[in-house]
Protein backbone atom coordinates (compact mmCIF):
# COMPACT_ATOMS: atom_id res chain seq x y z
CA UNK A 1 0.00 0.00 0.00
CA UNK A 2 1.20 3.67 -0.81
CA UNK A 3 0.57 5.66 2.08
CA UNK A 4 2.78 8.63 0.83
CA UNK A 5 1.30 11.94 1.63
CA UNK A 6 0.38 12.67 -1.99
CA UNK A 7 -1.35 9.50 -2.11
CA UNK A 8 -4.60 7.73 -1.20
CA UNK A 9 -3.68 5.47 0.98
CA UNK A 10 -5.70 2.44 -0.80
CA UNK A 11 -5.03 -0.35 -2.37
CA UNK A 12 -7.48 -3.36 -3.84
CA UNK A 13 -6.77 -7.08 -4.59
CA UNK A 14 -8.73 -8.84 -7.28
CA UNK A 15 -10.00 -11.64 -6.12
CA UNK A 16 -12.06 -14.82 -8.10
CA UNK A 17 -14.73 -17.00 -7.23
CA UNK A 18 -15.15 -20.62 -9.22
CA UNK A 19 -17.83 -23.25 -8.49
CA UNK A 20 -15.62 -26.25 -9.96
CA UNK A 21 -18.86 -29.21 -9.28
CA UNK A 22 -21.80 -30.00 -11.76
CA UNK A 23 -24.09 -28.06 -9.87
CA UNK A 24 -25.50 -25.07 -8.82
CA UNK A 25 -23.95 -23.52 -5.71
CA UNK A 26 -24.41 -20.53 -4.01
CA UNK A 27 -21.06 -19.29 -2.37
CA UNK A 28 -20.38 -16.67 0.47
CA UNK A 29 -17.41 -15.14 1.63
CA UNK A 30 -16.31 -13.41 4.70
CA UNK A 31 -13.16 -12.58 6.62
CA UNK A 32 -12.27 -15.05 8.99
CA UNK A 33 -8.56 -12.96 9.90
CA UNK A 34 -7.73 -9.77 10.06
CA UNK A 35 -6.30 -7.19 12.52
CA UNK A 36 -4.87 -3.87 10.78
CA UNK A 37 -5.69 -1.44 13.19
CA UNK A 38 -6.39 1.75 11.55
CA UNK A 39 -6.49 -0.19 7.80
CA UNK A 40 -9.77 -1.16 6.79
CA UNK A 41 -10.55 -4.29 4.93
CA UNK A 42 -13.68 -4.62 2.91
CA UNK A 43 -15.31 -6.92 0.44
CA UNK A 44 -16.90 -5.38 -2.81
CA UNK A 45 -19.22 -8.51 -2.75
CA UNK A 46 -19.57 -11.06 -0.60
CA UNK A 47 -22.46 -13.51 -2.01
CA UNK A 48 -22.47 -15.33 -5.39
CA UNK A 49 -24.87 -18.47 -7.22
CA UNK A 50 -22.87 -19.98 -9.53
CA UNK A 51 -23.68 -22.48 -12.46
CA UNK A 52 -21.40 -25.44 -12.72
CA UNK A 53 -18.17 -24.42 -14.17
CA UNK A 54 -18.91 -20.63 -14.10
CA UNK A 55 -16.84 -18.02 -12.01
CA UNK A 56 -17.12 -14.24 -11.01
CA UNK A 57 -14.49 -11.77 -9.48
CA UNK A 58 -14.46 -9.24 -6.75
CA UNK A 59 -12.33 -7.12 -4.50
CA UNK A 60 -10.55 -6.66 -1.30
CA UNK A 61 -9.87 -2.85 -0.65
CA UNK A 62 -7.53 -2.09 1.97
CA UNK A 63 -7.81 1.51 2.84
CA UNK A 64 -5.81 3.09 5.29
CA UNK A 65 -3.58 6.60 6.70
CA UNK A 66 -1.07 8.34 5.23
CA UNK A 67 2.85 7.92 6.70
CA UNK A 68 2.38 4.61 8.12
CA UNK A 69 5.76 3.14 8.64
CA UNK A 70 7.23 0.97 6.43
CA UNK A 71 7.63 -1.73 9.13
CA UNK A 72 4.46 -2.39 9.72
CA UNK A 73 2.45 -5.87 8.10
CA UNK A 74 -0.89 -7.18 8.60
CA UNK A 75 -2.12 -10.62 7.65
CA UNK A 76 -5.70 -11.38 6.44
CA UNK A 77 -7.26 -14.89 5.59
CA UNK A 78 -10.81 -14.97 4.04
CA UNK A 79 -13.14 -17.74 3.34
CA UNK A 80 -15.44 -18.62 0.52
CA UNK A 81 -18.21 -20.51 1.87
CA UNK A 82 -20.92 -23.12 0.44
CA UNK A 83 -24.13 -21.89 1.60
CA UNK A 84 -26.42 -24.26 -0.95
CA UNK A 85 -26.26 -26.58 -3.73
CA UNK A 86 -28.45 -27.28 -6.06
CA UNK A 87 -30.99 -25.42 -3.76
CA UNK A 88 -30.25 -27.41 -1.05
CA UNK A 89 -29.08 -25.92 2.18
CA UNK A 90 -25.56 -26.94 2.93
CA UNK A 91 -27.03 -27.89 6.46
CA UNK A 92 -28.58 -30.93 5.28
CA UNK A 93 -26.88 -33.62 7.00
CA UNK A 94 -27.03 -35.93 3.85
CA UNK A 95 -25.10 -33.48 2.10
CA UNK A 96 -22.45 -33.20 5.71
CA UNK A 97 -22.11 -37.06 5.64
CA UNK A 98 -21.22 -37.08 2.21
CA UNK A 99 -18.64 -34.78 2.02
CA UNK A 100 -20.29 -32.87 -0.92
CA UNK A 101 -19.22 -29.44 0.55
CA UNK A 102 -15.91 -28.13 -0.16
CA UNK A 103 -15.34 -24.75 1.38
CA UNK A 104 -11.89 -22.92 0.53
CA UNK A 105 -9.85 -19.72 2.12
CA UNK A 106 -6.76 -17.88 1.04
CA UNK A 107 -4.02 -16.44 2.94
CA UNK A 108 -2.44 -13.16 2.32
CA UNK A 109 -0.30 -9.84 3.59
CA UNK A 110 -0.35 -6.47 3.02
CA UNK A 111 2.55 -4.55 3.22
CA UNK A 112 3.00 -1.07 3.54
CA UNK A 113 5.12 0.31 0.68
CA UNK A 114 8.36 2.52 1.42
CA UNK A 115 8.41 6.28 0.00
CA UNK A 116 11.03 8.29 0.68
CA UNK A 117 10.78 12.54 1.90
CA UNK A 118 13.22 14.66 2.87
CA UNK A 119 13.73 18.28 4.28
CA UNK A 120 16.41 20.58 4.10
CA UNK A 121 17.25 22.97 6.74
CA UNK A 122 20.05 25.83 6.67
CA UNK A 123 19.39 29.16 8.79
CA UNK A 124 21.21 31.23 6.13
CA UNK A 125 20.46 31.67 2.91
CA UNK A 126 21.53 35.18 2.13
CA UNK A 127 23.92 36.17 -0.59
CA UNK A 128 27.37 35.32 0.38
CA UNK A 129 30.08 38.06 -1.23
CA UNK A 130 33.06 37.00 -1.41
CA UNK A 131 37.01 37.64 -2.53
CA UNK A 132 39.14 35.50 -4.52
CA UNK A 133 40.40 32.02 -3.05
CA UNK A 134 38.09 32.45 -0.23
CA UNK A 135 36.35 29.65 1.40
CA UNK A 136 32.36 29.40 3.17
CA UNK A 137 31.60 26.39 5.15
CA UNK A 138 27.83 25.87 5.09
CA UNK A 139 26.34 23.92 7.85
CA UNK A 140 22.80 22.36 7.86
CA UNK A 141 20.63 19.44 8.76
CA UNK A 142 18.32 17.12 6.70
CA UNK A 143 15.00 15.82 8.10
CA UNK A 144 13.80 12.39 7.15
CA UNK A 145 10.03 12.55 6.72
CA UNK A 146 9.52 9.01 4.87
CA UNK A 147 8.67 6.26 6.57
CA UNK A 148 11.35 3.82 6.75
CA UNK A 149 15.43 4.05 8.08
CA UNK A 150 17.11 6.00 4.97
CA UNK A 151 20.40 7.38 4.08
CA UNK A 152 19.83 11.07 3.19
CA UNK A 153 22.33 12.49 1.03
CA UNK A 154 22.89 16.08 0.64
CA UNK A 155 24.71 17.47 -2.65
CA UNK A 156 26.13 20.43 -4.23
CA UNK A 157 23.59 20.03 -7.16
CA UNK A 158 25.43 22.44 -9.65
CA UNK A 159 29.39 21.21 -8.69
CA UNK A 160 29.88 20.97 -12.49
CA UNK A 161 28.69 24.25 -13.60
CA UNK A 162 30.42 25.75 -10.56
CA UNK A 163 33.89 24.03 -11.06
CA UNK A 164 33.16 25.28 -14.74
CA UNK A 165 33.79 28.67 -13.79
CA UNK A 166 36.60 27.85 -10.92
CA UNK A 167 35.35 27.03 -7.58
CA UNK A 168 36.49 24.11 -6.03
CA UNK A 169 35.25 21.88 -3.23
CA UNK A 170 37.97 21.44 -0.55
CA UNK A 171 35.79 18.82 1.44
CA UNK A 172 34.32 16.99 -1.35
CA UNK A 173 30.58 17.91 -3.15
CA UNK A 174 28.66 15.40 -1.06
CA UNK A 175 27.76 14.15 2.70
CA UNK A 176 25.55 11.54 4.04
CA UNK A 177 23.79 10.16 6.97
CA UNK A 178 21.31 7.25 7.69
CA UNK A 179 18.37 8.57 9.84
CA UNK A 180 15.80 6.87 11.05
CA UNK A 181 11.61 8.11 10.09
CA UNK A 182 10.97 11.10 11.50
CA UNK A 183 14.37 12.21 12.93
CA UNK A 184 16.62 14.81 12.19
CA UNK A 185 19.87 14.44 10.76
CA UNK A 186 22.85 15.77 13.25
CA UNK A 187 24.96 18.81 11.49
CA UNK A 188 26.39 18.45 8.19
CA UNK A 189 28.80 20.49 6.78
CA UNK A 190 30.55 21.50 2.99
CA UNK A 191 32.44 23.84 1.79
CA UNK A 192 33.30 26.07 -1.31
CA UNK A 193 36.56 27.99 -2.23
CA UNK A 194 36.27 31.02 -4.92
CA UNK A 195 37.96 30.83 -7.67
CA UNK A 196 42.20 31.79 -7.47
CA UNK A 197 40.90 34.74 -10.38
CA UNK A 198 38.09 36.15 -11.62
CA UNK A 199 38.84 38.94 -14.66
CA UNK A 200 35.41 40.16 -13.56
CA UNK A 201 32.92 40.71 -10.62
CA UNK A 202 30.65 37.28 -10.44
CA UNK A 203 27.61 36.16 -9.47
CA UNK A 204 26.47 32.52 -9.49
CA UNK A 205 23.95 30.69 -7.87
CA UNK A 206 24.87 27.66 -5.31
CA UNK A 207 22.32 24.94 -5.53
CA UNK A 208 21.95 22.73 -2.01
CA UNK A 209 19.92 19.55 -2.54
CA UNK A 210 18.56 16.96 0.02
CA UNK A 211 18.01 13.62 -1.52
CA UNK A 212 16.13 10.07 -0.14
CA UNK A 213 18.72 7.16 -1.04
CA UNK A 214 15.20 4.75 -0.23
CA UNK A 215 13.21 6.17 -2.70
CA UNK A 216 14.38 7.53 -6.59
CA UNK A 217 11.12 9.09 -6.87
CA UNK A 218 11.20 11.02 -4.00
CA UNK A 219 10.97 15.07 -4.54
CA UNK A 220 13.66 16.93 -3.47
CA UNK A 221 14.92 19.32 -0.97
CA UNK A 222 16.79 22.15 -2.69
CA UNK A 223 17.94 25.54 -1.30
CA UNK A 224 19.33 28.52 -3.46
CA UNK A 225 22.57 30.04 -2.39
CA UNK A 226 23.72 33.34 -4.52
CA UNK A 227 27.13 33.57 -4.60
CA UNK A 228 28.70 37.75 -5.43
CA UNK A 229 32.55 37.59 -6.09
CA UNK A 230 34.20 40.55 -6.63
CA UNK A 231 37.13 41.29 -9.05
CA UNK A 232 40.55 42.09 -7.43
CA UNK A 233 40.83 45.50 -9.41
CA UNK A 234 37.32 46.46 -7.98
CA UNK A 235 37.26 45.02 -4.51
CA UNK A 236 41.13 46.77 -3.80
CA UNK A 237 40.01 50.17 -4.81
CA UNK A 238 42.38 49.95 -7.74
CA UNK A 239 44.74 53.11 -7.67
CA UNK A 240 42.92 54.54 -4.66
CA UNK A 241 40.66 56.71 -6.29
CA UNK A 242 38.50 54.21 -6.68
CA UNK A 243 37.86 53.08 -2.98
CA UNK A 244 37.52 56.95 -2.15
CA UNK A 245 34.28 56.89 -4.04
CA UNK A 246 31.69 60.21 -3.10
CA UNK A 247 34.04 60.95 -0.54
CA UNK A 248 37.14 61.44 -2.65
CA UNK A 249 36.68 65.31 -3.48
CA UNK A 250 35.70 66.02 0.21
CA UNK A 251 39.19 64.18 1.32
CA UNK A 252 40.97 66.06 -1.02
CA UNK A 253 39.76 69.73 -0.46
CA UNK A 254 40.42 69.03 3.32
CA UNK A 255 44.15 68.40 2.36
CA UNK A 256 44.21 70.91 0.43
CA UNK A 257 43.20 73.27 2.92
CA UNK A 258 45.08 71.88 5.31
CA UNK A 259 47.65 72.85 3.18
CA UNK A 260 47.35 76.52 2.72
CA UNK A 261 46.70 77.34 6.54
CA UNK A 262 50.43 75.80 7.07
CA UNK A 263 51.94 77.58 4.32
CA UNK A 264 50.12 80.43 5.50
CA UNK A 265 51.32 79.93 8.74
CA UNK A 266 55.01 80.09 7.74
CA UNK A 267 54.49 83.17 6.17
CA UNK A 268 53.51 85.26 8.94
CA UNK A 269 56.21 83.37 11.51
CA UNK A 270 58.71 83.94 8.74
CA UNK A 271 58.14 87.96 8.68
CA UNK A 272 57.38 87.79 12.25
CA UNK A 273 61.07 86.76 12.91
CA UNK A 274 62.66 89.09 10.15
CA UNK A 275 60.94 92.10 12.13
CA UNK A 276 62.24 91.18 15.27
CA UNK A 277 65.74 90.64 13.97
CA UNK A 278 65.95 94.81 14.20
CA UNK A 279 64.84 94.75 17.54
CA UNK A 280 67.40 92.85 18.73
CA UNK A 281 70.16 95.26 17.33
CA UNK A 282 68.73 98.42 18.66
CA UNK A 283 68.53 96.64 22.16
CA UNK A 284 71.85 97.45 23.24
CA UNK A 285 72.24 100.92 22.15
CA UNK A 286 69.25 101.14 24.84
CA UNK A 287 70.43 99.40 27.64
CA UNK A 288 74.60 100.82 26.58
CA UNK A 289 75.97 102.45 29.68
CA UNK A 290 77.08 105.79 29.73
CA UNK A 291 80.55 106.29 29.73
CA UNK A 292 82.11 109.56 31.76
CA UNK A 293 84.71 111.61 30.62
CA UNK A 294 88.00 110.69 32.16
CA UNK A 295 88.73 113.77 33.75
CA UNK A 296 85.99 115.15 35.74
CA UNK A 297 84.53 118.62 34.64
CA UNK A 298 83.08 120.42 37.81
CA UNK A 299 81.23 123.14 35.65
CA UNK A 300 78.41 122.25 33.79
CA UNK A 301 76.40 124.45 31.31
CA UNK A 302 73.30 124.76 30.14
CA UNK A 303 74.11 123.67 26.66
CA UNK A 304 76.74 121.01 28.21
CA UNK A 305 73.04 119.48 29.75
CA UNK A 306 70.93 120.54 26.53
CA UNK A 307 73.80 117.91 24.64
CA UNK A 308 73.68 115.18 26.92
CA UNK A 309 69.82 114.73 26.71
CA UNK A 310 70.14 114.58 23.25
CA UNK A 311 71.25 111.34 23.18
CA UNK A 312 68.11 109.87 24.36
CA UNK A 313 65.81 112.12 22.38
CA UNK A 314 67.50 110.11 19.11
CA UNK A 315 66.56 106.87 20.98
CA UNK A 316 62.99 108.00 20.96
CA UNK A 317 62.89 108.10 17.48
CA UNK A 318 64.31 104.96 17.12
CA UNK A 319 61.43 103.18 19.70
CA UNK A 320 59.17 104.68 17.35
CA UNK A 321 60.27 103.00 14.75
CA UNK A 322 60.36 99.65 16.83
CA UNK A 323 56.71 100.59 17.28
CA UNK A 324 55.85 101.05 13.62
CA UNK A 325 56.68 97.38 13.26
CA UNK A 326 54.05 95.86 15.97
CA UNK A 327 51.76 98.10 13.99
CA UNK A 328 52.33 96.80 10.06
CA UNK A 329 51.86 92.82 12.08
Amino acid sequence: MDVSPSSDAEISVACTVTNPTSSSEEIRISETEWDGGSIEMTLSEDTFVLAAGEEDTFQILFTGQNKILASEKYSFEIEAKIVSWNGISVEEPELLADNLIANATHSGELNIEVYGLVELKLSDVTTRYMQVNDEVEFSFQVTNKGNADDTLEIVFANAVELEAAGFSFPGGTLTSEKVEPQEISSVKTLTIRAPSEVSSDLQISLIIRAQSSNDNSAPFSEINIPLDIKAPSQSSGGNGLTALGAEGPLMYASIAGGGILVVLFLVVLVRVVSKKKPKAELQPKVQQPIILPEEPVLDFGDEDVDDFFSDFDEETSEDDEFDDLFDEL
